[in-house]
């Protein structure tokens, strides 16, 4: 019996501790939990990837663009002016690319984590992290401290243009010339390469040959722009001006070892006056030019007496390959002299219609307003036999016009006479045009015409 009740006091003491043994542990294996948990939640609360992951799903591409944006306008060349324009072309590799985000190894600590910002294959930026406060534990929390912008990653925005050309053309971009500072080595005969560095939006690019037309690239792709060659070409010259003249090309005045020719008689006073009396006389340049790319201005001047000024001479039509310049015409000739010529063309017209079908009166009337000797004189008398065959007609003029009056010195001019005149007989009408230079000369105190010249 005493050994029962010792067996029953040991099983009452056992089980109460068990319990309190079992408690206790639940508790502290409850508490422990807890705080497990605790330290769970601080760790990854003090986790920077979460930081950078709110920071990457929240990116402003607003922001990088204004960045890109100031980084391009500080590097814009001469050939851009609107960073907006320039950016243009690029705004899809900042809007429209996935953006990531990976650690900086080089510079990332846990104490200060430092991340790229990656925009599709490029890295735009950095970001870096800063203590937020304590997240228990000893952990930190985290938030963002700065962002850099990358200003190398505008660098792959910039291209260059590459332009060939001719030499001597004006080479525009974006309406901008090219200055000689941006050529380099050309292997194309006589023509002109340049590398224009630095662009960032689309450029432009066309050319102005010299002769002022503007042709556009026959290749145009990558940046590189290629026109055809203009091709240097010569050219023979033979200028025919009064005697004592100075001819000019360009503005250059031509030598006078360039005088192949001198004492020429002008052909209106050839068989009007003797040699002699010929008031002026022509010379001829020739000479050659090469290495030209757009035709030449010939000009000319006459020196109206020694050390006077210039007198600029007016190009007549190039015949026979050359140009001949002549004297300027005379306002103050036209008004003194215009009667004279008149007279004199109504009466050679009444000549040769034999108008009132009177030769005779015709060729006195005509024939007392020329020089006495000259060819014009005899050529007309020589006629008269001949008009008496032509039928009476009359005259009607339709036009007259006399202009163009030219000095020859003191004793002569020459003028430009043109009509248009219809003549009526019994038995047909005709329209008449007449064309000519005609020259008079001053003689007993008059104007009488000395020779005529058919104009084309």
């Amino acid at each position: 019996m005493g050994a029962n009740k010792r067996r029953k006091r040991r099983g009452l003491g056992f089980y109460p501790w068990l319990v309190i043994v079992v408690l206790v542990m639940t508790g502290l294996i409850f508490w422990s939990l807890i705080l497990f948990w605790q330290y769970l939640e601080a760790y990854e609360a003090s986790r920077h990837e979460h930081t950078i992951r709110h920071f990457s799903d929240n990116i402003d591409h607003a922001y990088w663009e204004g960045r890109a944006r100031d980084e391009i306008a500080s590097r814009l060349t001469e050939f851009e002016g609107d960073p907006d324009a320039a950016l243009g072309p690029h705004l899809p590799k900042i809007h429209g690319v996935p953006y990531a985000l990976r650690q900086k190894s080089d510079e990332s600590t846990p104490e200060a984590p430092v991340y790229y910002v990656r925009a599709g294959a490029r890295d735009i930026g950095v970001v870096r992290l800063a203590p937020a406060g304590e997240a228990g534990y000893g952990f930190h929390l985290w938030e963002v401290g700065s962002v850099e912008f990358i200003g190398s990653f505008v660098d792959g925005f910039a291209g260059s243009v590459g332009v060939t050309a001719s030499q001597n053309a004006l080479v525009f971009v974006n309406g901008v010339r090219v200055p000689d500072a941006y050529r380099v080595e050309c292997v194309l005969d006589y023509g002109a390469s340049y590398l224009i560095p630095g662009i960032f939006g689309d450029a432009e690019v066309s050319v102005v040959e010299f002769d002022g037309s503007g042709p556009g690239p026959y290749y145009a792709e990558n940046g590189e722009f290629l026109f055809h060659i203009v091709e240097p070409f010569s050219r023979a010259f033979v200028v025919t001006v009064p005697e004592g003249s100075a001819v000019y090309v360009d503005g250059e005045a031509v030598g006078t070892d360039k005088i192949a020719e001198s004492g020429i008689v002008p052909e209106i006073f050839i068989g009007a006056v003797g040699p002699a009396d010929v008031p002026l006389t022509l010379q001829r340049y020739e000479f050659e030019l090469a290495g030209l790319y757009s035709e030449p201005a010939v000009s000319a001047a006459y020196a109206a007496a020694p050390g006077g000024l210039g007198v600029p001479l007016v190009p007549d039509m190039p015949g026979d390959g050359g140009i001949v310049f002549r004297l300027p015409f005379s306002a103050e000739l036209e008004e003194l002299h215009a009667g004279a010529a008149e007279a004199f063309i109504r009466s050679f017209v009444r000549f040769g219609a034999n108008a009132g079908n009177d030769i005779d009166a015709n060729f006195a009337d005509v024939g007392g307003k020329m020089l006495r000797g000259s060819d014009l004189l005899r050529r007309t008398r020589s006629a008269v036999d001949t008009m008496r065959w032509v039928s009476n007609a009359s005259v009607h003029y339709n036009s007259l016009e006399i202009a163009n009056f030219r000095p020859y010195g003191e004793d002569y001019f020459t003028c430009e006479i043109r009509y248009n005149i219809t003549t009526r007989t019994y038995y047909e009408t005709h329209d008449v045009e007449g064309n000519y230079e005609v020259l008079f000369a001053r003689s007993g105190g008059r104007w009488l015409a000395a020779n005529m010249a058919a104009l084309g």
